[in-house]
């Protein structure tokens, strides 16, 4: 039998390793408390679980990378040392008391160094400083890179809650960060091209000015719908029974719970059933009897409260069919009377984006 290593792959697996050891070592640094949870290295491709509260908010997440790509740059030794575990405790290595270990354990040290001219700004050197003589320290038996240079460069492209008080961070390393950076960089230049900008510079007040004239289309289809709901809730024959003051069928292809919304102030103080042919209904009550009583006597399925019920009855269209139409002068002025006060809602539906 004989057996092949694949550097290739074997290689990329040790970046994206030594990687995780250095987001669980920034990770510290944001929640003191926390531990590994899970994880999974593959070919330049991490996926790693560790306990907090929360997820971080975008500053934290592009302070890690930024953290972790200076590590990089920095060109940083990592060493592995067999040792006591009593000592390796002595060096405050990260290991988790739910494994068991031997009486040896293996150490994997990222050691920190002096900080060049060109990153002695902000708070960098204080930053690194803080670490001590070791920017990781943890137990370890997997292989690891000679050197965070190695790894070439670090990305974080997806966070997520997986469990309460677990979060997942999923990242890159190597040439897979160029790969990620295209793909993005892909993505950004359709997008320019599809909102008839030059530069990406410009894709922030772009999307802001469409998304303003989809909030002003929105609300001219929102009046437009009120209108011909209204409109059709007026021109609608009204029916009447033993049970109900009001009852009105409209279309199918308009809205719903807007033409319910309209009755109710439409009808105040009356005893309504509101249809349409796919069964759907609302009774809304009257000053005299709940809406949950009317549904009762009406015997259909519904669920709501007094004010108002809902449901989908096949029988609904039968009380429909079977109930007389009635429309007196009383009726007719109660019909004009509700209808005035729309026209102010009409003038600013007129002057909307949207033409009636």
């Amino acid at each position: 039998m004989k057996l092949i290593v694949d550097h290739s792959s074997r290689f990329a697996k040790m970046r994206a390793h030594t990687a995780t050891h250095l987001l669980h070592s920034q990770l510290a640094k944001i929640f003191p408390q926390t531990k590994q949870e899970w994880s999974q290295v593959d070919i330049d491709y991490l996926r790693f679980d560790f306990s907090a509260d929360r997820l971080l908010d975008q500053f934290e997440i592009a302070s890690i990378e930024k953290r972790i790509n200076h590590i990089i740059y920095l060109a940083c030794d990592v060493s592995t040392q067999e040792m006591n575990i009593d000592d390796a405790a002595k060096l405050w290595a990260k290991m988790f008391f739910e494994d068991k270990y031997g009486d040896k354990v293996r150490v994997v040290q990222i050691k920190n160094t002096q900080i060049p001219p060109e990153l002695q700004n902000d708070d960098i050197p204080e930053y690194f400083a803080s670490f001590g003589d070791f920017l990781s320290v943890e137990l370890c038996w997997w292989t690891h890179v000679a050197n965070t240079k190695d790894i070439w460069c670090f990305t974080i492209v997806w966070q997520e809650a997986v469990a309460s008080g677990i979060k997942r961070i999923t990242a890159l390393t190597g040439p897979r960060v160029s790969d990620k950076i295209h793909e993005v960089q892909n993505i950004l230049d359709i997008t320019i091209n599809k909102l008839w900008i030059k530069t990406a510079t410009q894709l922030q007040d772009k999307i802001d000015k469409v998304l303003k004239e989809n909030e002003e289309m929105q609300e001219g289809i929102q009046n437009y719908q009120e209108y011909k709901i209204k409109d059709e809730l007026q021109k609608e024959k009204i029916k009447i029974n033993w049970l109900f003051d009001i009852i009105v069928k409209v279309p199918v292809n308009l809205n719903f719970k807007t033409s319910v919304a309209i009755s109710r102030w439409l009808y105040k103080w009356k005893s309504v059933l509101i249809c349409n042919q796919d069964w759907s209904f609302a009774i809304i009550s009257s000053w005299l009897n709940s809406a949950k009583k009317i549904a009762q006597e009406a015997l259909l399925k519904w669920w709501g409260n007094e004010d108002l019920v809902q449901g989908k009855d096949e029988s609904v269209i039968d009380i429909y069919n079977k109930a007389s139409f009635y429309e007196s002068s009383h009726t007719k002025i109660i019909n004009l009377a509700y209808a005035s006060s729309f026209d102010k809602k009409d003038e600013s539906a007129s002057s909307s984006t949207l033409p009636i």
